[in-house]
């Protein structure tokens, strides 16, 4: 009970947060710039088809922009701009269910209002009647299609809880421009099999405006299940954190200057002079008090003793005071 107690107190205070209805405007205009953007860079003229674009444009073009708008809302609202994002934080409990449902609703949303948008802004001779939908090759089965989605979804979401990872020191570079790397080598791997789509929403409005909707499924299937098993693989499995707690020992991994940091803090260690004053009750000959300063130092490898001066000031055999003042390199 007070799991379900927390649980909903956690979705409920979510709700009335006025950060979740900002969050959903991000999400909601940036579908509609990748909807917007990405369908139009396939459009064409039919009397000119060598302006059609290529395999290398339409990838380019996808993790660009991706890259981009990942940088510009990431503040916002974390910069998903995917279904299959989403869901890889919802099942990994990053997110509320609340706020996963609600970001899904204001992408399919902007879906929508992107391809409407490019219908408006192009002539019907570039629509050659799908308006940049994405459907399966030539020959390519729709198992082989789900298949597919499924792949690249979930490379997709492994690669970018890696690559948010906050245990992991170890990454140089920007962060979006590495997702964005990710969604273009997905479109290159799956243009000829399902189209590489990766992304429900962006395919979602183009269908809607066309009236196409017997293949949709594939696109909201294969990306939602592979992304959500991406995620928790890391999560689970890979993760700097399972590591730590499952695993039992991977921490963090050193940065390249932790090595060069470490040897200055020897240095500054092995500046450091400790005296010790010791008072002996009674020495080994006698019963006068014998009194001991002894000086350490460090070297610059450790905490092994370099130096250590000894003065003594009684000698051993208890005639008086001794003038000597012995050093010894150890």
């Amino acid at each position: 009970m007070t799991y379900i107690r927390n649980f909903l107190k956690r979705e409920c205070d979510d709700l009335k947060s006025p950060d979740l209805w900002r969050a959903m405007c991000a999400e909601w205009l940036g579908l509609t710039f990748v909807t917007l953007f990405a369908t139009g860079t396939g459009l064409y003229h039919k009397e000119n088809p060598s302006s059609a674009p290529s395999s290398v444009n339409i990838a380019l073009e996808a993790g660009f922009m991706i890259g981009c708008l990942v940088t510009v809302f990431g503040t916002i609202s974390g910069g998903h701009v995917n279904p299959s994002i989403t869901m890889g934080f919802a099942v990994t409990r990053e997110i509320t269910l609340v706020r996963s449902v609600l970001y899904i609703a204001a992408q399919s949303f902007g879906g929508i209002c992107g391809a409407g948008l490019l219908y408006v802004l192009t002539p019907p001779g570039m629509h050659h009647g799908s308006l940049g939908l994405i459907m399966p090759g030539k020959d390519v089965t729709d198992m082989q299609a789900l298949g597919a989605e499924a792949v690249i979804g979930f490379f997709l979401l492994f690669g970018t809880f890696a690559v948010i990872d906050k245990g992991r020191n170890d990454l140089q570079g920007s962060v979006p421009l590495m997702i964005g790397l990710m969604v273009s080598i997905n479109v290159f791997f799956a243009f000829n099999i399902s189209g590489g789509c990766m992304n429900p929403a962006r395919n979602f409005g183009p269908a809607v405006i066309t009236g196409k909707l017997d293949k949709i499924w594939l696109y909201w299937a294969g990306p939602l299940v592979g992304g959500a098993f991406g995620a928790l693989l890391y999560d689970k499995i890979f993760s700097t954190k399972a590591c730590r707690w499952c695993l039992g020992g991977c921490g963090p991994f050193p940065s390249p200057g932790d090595e060069e940091n470490k040897g200055n803090e020897k240095k500054e260690e092995s500046n450091v002079t400790e005296f010790r004053t010791e008072e002996m009750k009674d020495n080994v000959y006698g019963n006068r008090p014998e009194f001991r300063t002894v000086e350490m130092k460090d070297n610059v490898y450790g905490n092994r003793p370099e130096f250590r001066t000894v003065e003594m000031t009684d000698n051993v055999y208890g005639n008086g005071p001794s003038d000597k003042i012995e050093t010894i390199r150890l």
